[in-house]
């Protein structure tokens, strides 16, 4: 019975994963274009931005799977809910500080002109 509730908290626990993985993703993604490339691995892990597309893609993967199936009723399934949410777990606490700092650093770097207001 574990992370199962009544259908607020489906959609309530659907949406906050799905967001979190969501905010993983997008900016891997953003990053790996070629206009706006920042390497999330570094360049001796990852010089192709290749491991940086997969988890970018696998972020959205993840968005996909927590948002639709809580949102989407079925049956009870007892051992995908609390793994999708362990796979959440490690994907946004594994990258997500990355990605915080590196949000942090960008916004630092950015000459003051080209600061937003």
């Amino acid at each position: 019975m574990f992370l199962e509730g009544d259908r607020g908290f489906d959609l309530i626990w659907g949406s906050a994963t799905g967001a979190l993985s969501l905010a993983v993703a997008v900016p891997m993604l953003w990053w790996w274009l070629p206009k706006h490339r920042r390497s999330v691995f570094g360049a001796a892990i990852d010089p192709a931005y290749r491991l940086q597309l997969a988890y970018g893609l696998f972020g959205m993967a993840m968005f996909g799977t927590n948002f639709f199936c809580r949102f989407i009723p079925h049956g009870f399934l007892e051992y995908v809910h609390p793994t999708f949410a362990f796979i959440t777990l490690l994907l946004v606490g594994g990258l997500g500080p990355r990605i915080v700092y590196m949000f942090a650093t960008a916004r630092r770097r950015r000459p003051q002109s080209m600061r937003a207001a």
